[in-house]
């Protein structure tokens, strides 16, 4: 019975994570694509209609299903100690220049005249001079990727080694045999 309380509790605990990732990055309780659908004469008003707290529960169930069960039994078990080193080499590095970033971008091109309150939005954030509304997100995921990239290059392999944070196993997967060491 205690270990059915423990195997609940992690499940909760992973459900509220999937929970707060939908508030956080799926837009929570609003409807995929509702400015687009939501003209669309009968069908639009009956997509409109959806309780928002049903759309945040499908889409938490939805990032519990493909995150939490199908990416983890698909790949391989990942170590803590690899864990912790992507998270502090490239991810720490990688969310201080996106704050920096957002902060640019707010101080900078952000046009509180090009909001909108209807379903279909407005575009406040325009760059100077072009008059495309993905020039932003297309320029900004560019550079993400540069700096992705540019962390992810190893500029000196062969003192991978010697490292005190170093992850890589001594022995290649599939090379060991059992009772031969």
């Amino acid at each position: 019975m205690r270990f059915g309380m423990l195997f609940m509790a992690e499940y909760i605990r992973t459900y509220a994570a999937c929970f707060l990732f939908t508030h956080f990055f799926l837009a929570g309780w609003h409807l995929p694509f509702q400015g687009t659908i939501s003209q669309i004469p009968v069908l639009g008003d009956a997509y409109v209609l959806i309780p928002g707290a049903i759309v945040v529960l499908l889409k938490s169930w939805l990032v519990f299903l493909v995150v939490f069960v199908w990416a983890r039994f698909s790949l391989a078990r990942i170590r803590t100690d690899q864990i912790l080193e992507f998270g502090w080499r490239m991810l720490l590095p990688l969310s201080v220049f996106q704050v920096i970033l957002s902060t640019l971008y707010r101080l900078f091109l952000f046009d509180p005249s090009g909001m909108s309150d209807t379903a279909a939005g407005g575009n406040a954030w325009m760059i100077p001079g072009l008059e495309i509304p993905i020039a932003l997100p297309v320029l900004t995921t560019i550079v993400w990727l540069g700096i992705f990239f540019l962390l992810l290059n190893d500029e000196d392999k062969d003192a991978a080694p010697d490292r005190m944070y170093h992850v890589y196993t001594l022995q290649p997967a599939g090379t060991h045999t059992p009772g031969k060491d």
